[in-house]
């Protein structure tokens, strides 16, 4: 195969609007509902990109080798490309299908607050933001050469609306979307059931953990989108609109061919990426991960843990990381790990129990012993995107306050006492004979259940260390279910990323508590609190767009902040801070502290970006 380049000029279309930057911002000027919110072509730049020529079989040199964001060791459901499919099975855009097989609307960048507009060029609502306007890009293409238009808008949100709760995101768009019209074939006309500045940009435009991209009519049209599984390379399914088309996909390994004949190539509008061909492999735990990185296997995929990231970066010099020198190599990433609580369950439907807990728990040993002191203690669910608009006065005072981050043995004793209970001779916290307790559960990729559990043993309670094995998700499954029989698990609490009510919406009652599908809809939303003066406050103030400079939002959000830290329906532990992993020995142009032009989480809509960024190393 021959391998050359050739300098093509290409315009990059962008603009600036939306989305608070990576240290928050005043969203009020950025959720507009006026006709100038995500204009088309607010920002343009011009530079130059190699273009490979992909003849015969690609190289070693020409292959873009990613791993998934998961420890598992063969690759689940490779057969079903059914992106919104429940029950459990692997959703296939948020690991091969955002990395050219699948395009959204928009994607963002979280490091700056910018929307790049992609299949479509804008979008705007109207003065009470209860309708959006789409306006899509001319000459989009699915892959088999059929017009990508706003019938496909109109037809991908409805199926969700319409097979509410059984699909996955389908829940959102069953309390949001009243109706889609399709005024011409390039708008898309989305009217909601209820004001919601900041809706578009959640679901369609963010990129970040949300994964909900458009799927072809003419393919789904007429099938049962709970069953059908989108998968036949024979007729070229799945089919999408990006720049590479899947070839094979088996537990083994993934690979997605670069189509030449890409519709943005075709219309002016991008050049081709660079790879040849992107192939996803499993990757497995942290050691044998680590070895991939080592011997040149991987170029990119889940991020190692520092001190593993230090062993292979000392025996291979092209490995980087997101900042140039550690200890905190990673990036934000809008999540807290956290202790995931069930408050109709016991221990956790008492209160007093919850907080006694809260002050067993040392974060910071748990921080220097899991991750090397590389992620920070934390006792909300904030990320530091929103540490220097959002930490305003008001809310570090309720924080302070609450001091739910400091280790206190004496408040242990005092919570414990008020619930009736006094330690037995094992040293134990008992009552009536039964003592407290606690199986540290949940995903394995947090490493901190043993120390975790430790904690908990040394402060009298009855704790033993159990996460899933690799790979699984059993209690994850098990947590949201309504007979669910794991009351608490290490898990993540994500959504951060512009304003404090991203996160603090997730404790309104609608999302606690099972869908008639017996399930809840999003586990970060699954902790069965229920306080309905919260749910108004939240059902308000997503009404209105988020700003600092509006006191009744910030009275809000004080108030919900407060609540939040008095009745503890979750345990924050330790900040996300992920020590992204790239490999340079074949791609250089990774994403970075230096050059941050997207946020690095490959398994994030905009992690696209990266495809058109990257060179052969040398080039």
């Amino acid at each position: 195969m021959r391998f050359r380049s050739k300098k093509l000029t290409t315009v990059i279309v962008a603009s600036t609007l939306f989305v608070a930057s990576c240290g928050g911002g005043d969203s009020t000027t950025m959720e507009t509902g006026s006709d100038t919110a995500a204009e088309t072509d607010s920002a343009t730049s011009t530079g130059t990109s190699d273009e490979t020529v992909c003849e015969g079989e690609p190289t070693r040199e020409q292959t873009l080798v990613v791993g998934p964001w998961q420890t598992y060791d063969a690759i689940p459901n490779p057969d079903n490309f059914n992106i919104y499919m429940g029950g459990g099975t692997t959703n296939h855009q948020r690991e091969i299908g955002l990395k050219g097989l699948y395009e959204a609307l928009f994607i963002s960048n979280l490091n700056t607050g910018e929307e790049i507009p992609w299949l479509a060029e804008s979008y705007a609502y109207n003065d009470d933001f209860t309708e959006i306007t789409v306006k899509m890009r001319s000459g989009t293409e699915w892959s088999d050469g059929v017009a990508l238009t706003a019938e496909d808008v109109k037809f991908t949100l409805e199926m969700l609306k319409n097979n509410a709760p059984d699909l996955q995101y389908s829940s959102i768009y069953a309390e949001w979307v009243d109706s889609v019209t399709v005024p011409d074939p390039l708008t898309a006309v989305i009217k909601l059931t209820k004001p919601g500045p900041r809706w578009f940009n959640r679901n369609l435009a963010l990129g970040h953990e949300n994964h909900q991209v458009i799927i072809p009519k003419h393919i789904w049209e007429g099938q049962d989108p709970k069953t059908f599984t989108n998968f036949d390379l024979a007729k070229g399914w799945p089919v999408g609109s990006g720049p590479y088309k899947l070839v094979e996909s088996t537990s083994r390994q993934q690979i997605m061919d670069r189509n030449d004949n890409w519709w943005g190539k075709k219309s002016g509008w991008r050049n081709l990426p660079a790879p040849c061909r992107v192939t996803m492999i499993p990757t497995g735990a942290e050691e044998p991960r680590g070895q991939l990185y080592q011997t040149n296997q991987i170029d990119y995929g889940l991020a190692l843990q520092r001190k593993t990231l230090e062993a292979v970066m000392a025996q291979n010099d092209k490995i980087v990381s997101w900042n140039a020198n550690g200890p905190v190599w990673g990036a934000a990433d809008g999540c807290g790990q956290n202790m995931k609580l069930d408050l109709s369950q016991k221990p956790w439907n008492d209160i007093n129990i919850r907080l006694a807990v809260n002050y067993a728990i040392d974060r910071q040993e748990l921080s220097e012993i899991g991750y090397a002191g590389a992620y920070p203690a934390n006792d909300v669910p904030f990320s530091s995107y929103l540490s220097s608009t959002w930490l305003t006065p008001g809310i570090k005072a309720i924080i302070k306050k609450y001091d739910r981050i400091t280790h206190s043995p004496a408040k242990v004793d005092e919570y414990m006492a008020k619930s009736g209970y006094a330690k037995n001779a094992k040293g134990l916290w008992e009552k009536g004979g039964q003592t407290v307790k606690i199986s540290v559960t949940g995903g394995s990729w947090i490493p901190l259940h043993p120390i975790l559990a430790q904690q908990l043993q040394k402060a009298g309670f009855d704790a033993d260390s159990n996460p899933d094995p690799d790979g699984s998700n059993v209690q994850t499954l098990d947590f949201t279910s309504d007979k669910s029989k794991t009351p608490n698990m290490l898990f993540v609490h994500c959504g951060s990323l512009a304003e404090p009510l991203d996160t603090l919406k997730d404790f309104h009652s609608r999302g606690s508590f099972p869908t008639s599908s017996g399930s809840c809809a999003d586990v970060m939303a699954c902790s069965r609190y229920s306080n309905p003066e919260y749910d108004a406050i939240v059902d308000d103030l997503e009404s209105r767009p988020g700003s600092v400079n509006d006191a009744k939002y910030m009275a809000g959000i004080e108030k919900l902040l407060d609540m939040y830290l008095r009745d503890m329906p979750e345990i924050m532990l330790t900040e996300e801070l992920w020590a992204i992993t790239a490999n340079t020995t074949y791609w250089t142009g990774w994403p970075n502290a230096a050059d941050p032009y997207v946020a690095p989480y490959p398994c994030w809509e905009a992690w696209v970006e990266v495809l058109w960024r990257i060179k052969p190393a040398g080039a």
